[in-house]
């Protein structure tokens, strides 16, 4: 099975692959982000035009153009700040690293997520993205996650004794 592109310890098919063939919807912001990053990593556009908030869609339209020779290498996430399953709003800073025209450089960015109808959608950066060249060494830090992610097939958290994708996960 291949690693998730978002750097979980997950393989694609159970991490960010329901998310991003919209099998399921994102349970938190950092879980959107990093179904982006992955739809980005793996050139699905479409996913990141039905992700973002339709008030932010103006300029998508350039994504295949702009990204053509770039290749993303890794993820690292940073930090969120709200964005759980009960929030409105959250905000999810990260490191993307990517080669373009040969030369090593990072994105850094602190994204902006809502929440409508039940369903996550980004909705612009606070800050510019910084791009430099990459300073070759991974961050001493990495992200881990506290907990295992719930799987579709996996039992729900919620008690109910259902499979996720039977309960909590609709």
């Amino acid at each position: 099975m291949k690693e998730c592109p978002c750097g979980s310890v997950f393989p694609y098919t159970d991490c960010c692959g329901p998310l991003v063939r919209g099998a399921v919807q994102a349970d938190t912001a950092e879980d959107l982000m990093r179904s982006r990053y992955t739809a980005v990593a793996l050139k699905n556009w479409d996913y990141l035009v039905q992700t973002t908030h339709p008030d932010e869609r103006k300029g998508l339209e350039n994504l295949v153009e702009d990204n053509a020779k770039i290749e993303w290498q890794r993820l690292e996430v940073l930090g969120s700040q709200n964005g759980g399953r009960e929030d409105k709003a959250g905000e999810v800073t990260f490191v993307a690293y990517y080669e373009e025209d040969g030369e090593e450089k990072t994105l850094r960015e602190t994204s902006k997520f809502l929440k409508e109808d039940g369903r996550w959608y980004y909705c612009g950066k606070r800050s510019q993205p910084k791009i430099a060249a990459a300073a070759g060494k991974p961050s001493s830090k990495p992200f881990v996650r506290s907990k295992a992610k719930v799987g579709r097939n996996d039992p729900c958290p919620c008690g109910s004794g259902k499979k996720y994708k039977k309960c909590c996960g609709k």
